[in-house]
């Protein structure tokens, strides 16, 4: 198991390592990188060792016995505060940014500091955002503050200005397979190997890619839509709908699985559009070339790259919270416009 646990993370938390080290580890920091490579696993395992009342002054490595190590692994420390996106709001309100701030002032209960972690830091308001800044330019003696970040663009230049960037690259393909194969997720090597593939370095997105249910689905979806005959953009919408609600009650692991599908279809238009300006896309899945190379000899570039940008546009959709089937039968329907342009429309069952 590498540093604080997480595997494939070797660069950032070496640099966090050496920056504790010399005696010049920053007050805030900025956790950024794609989703799924451990960005909150390790923030956690940082937590942990700052907290850790039996580690050595300059090591940053938690003993795991120790009773703030318990309480930070029961999640029940008195001295670590992680805040995210509410469930029913689209954006990081304000009031939860205040509240944190002000638990951030008060003295600790246990250790000589306090560490506070915010998921869904890109989803930060101005005013929240700006809530920050003091906090963050005159932060507690032994206070550390983590954001975690997914896009660092949409965040504010006073918030980037204050932390440092401690960038996570996408997981090494062997990793993410070897996290498959420990969770019996996939048949053998080769499995694991393909999934690792196309989850394309995300660990979470290689682990819903493994559903049977997703993987059957996927293939029904894109073999219609790259099929001869066009489809009824209503009928496809209400089957991808039900298939997304087969994912639970919760519309949070609803919503999960339309971008895991959003996210496939624009791999598999990515690959039309680069068949079509004759270059070699990666092909995880040898079924996706036939549909793929039917698409390419049909559409034109600037097809191609609109149903990419509309399947992109649908990821955001759903992050927002939008709702679920506006959304899907408006893309469906837009989706329909392009590919149906001279085709014999058949009503054909996409895999249930």
């Amino acid at each position: 198991m590498s540093w604080l646990g997480v595997k494939g993370a070797d660069r950032a938390a070496d640099a966090l390592r050496e920056s504790w080290r010399l005696g010049r580890f920053p007050h805030a920091l900025l956790f950024a990188g794609p989703e799924g490579v451990g960005k909150k696993t390790l923030a956690r395992g940082l937590a942990q060792a700052i907290l850790c009342e039996a580690r050595p002054a300059l090591s940053l490595v938690a003993c795991g016995l120790c009773p703030s190590c318990v309480q930070v692994i029961g999640e029940s420390h008195p001295d670590l505060m992680e805040v995210k996106r509410p469930e029913d709001k689209q954006e990081l309100p304000v009031q939860v940014v205040r509240e944190l701030c002000d638990w951030f002032g008060l003295k600790p209960m246990r250790g000589p500091g306090k560490v506070a972690i915010v998921d869904d830091a890109d989803d930060l308001t101005t005013e929240a955002s700006n809530a920050f800044l003091k906090t963050l330019e005159e932060p507690p003696p032994g206070a550390v503050l983590v954001l975690i970040s997914t896009s660092i663009e949409v965040l504010l230049p006073t918030i980037l200005s204050r932390c440092q960037v401690v960038r996570f690259d996408p997981l090494p393909l062997a990793v993410v397979a070897e996290l498959l194969l420990e969770r019996g997720l996939a048949g053998g090597l080769g499995e694991a190997t393909r999934l690792a593939a196309l989850g394309e370095g995300s660990a979470s997105r290689s682990i819903l890619l493994a559903d049977p249910e997703f993987a059957r689905f996927r293939r029904g979806l894109i073999d219609q839509l790259g099929g001869e005959h066009g489809f009824a953009p209503p009928e496809l919408a209400a089957r991808t709908l039900a298939f997304l609600r087969q994912a639970g009650k919760e519309a949070v692991e609803q919503r999960r699985r339309g971008v895991l599908v959003a996210g496939e279809l624009a791999r598999f238009f990515r690959g039309v559009l680069e068949t079509g300006l004759g270059l070699e896309p990666p092909c995880p899945l040898p079924e996706d070339a036939p549909p793929r190379d039917a698409l390419a000899l049909e559409l034109e570039p600037e097809d191609a790259i609109a149903l990419v940008e509309r399947c992109l546009r649908v990821e955001y959709e759903l992050e927002r919270r939008l709702y679920l089937p506006l959304v899907v039968e408006s893309f469906m329907h837009d989706v329909g416009v392009v590919l149906n342009r001279g085709r014999e429309i058949v009503l054909t069952a996409v895999a249930e």
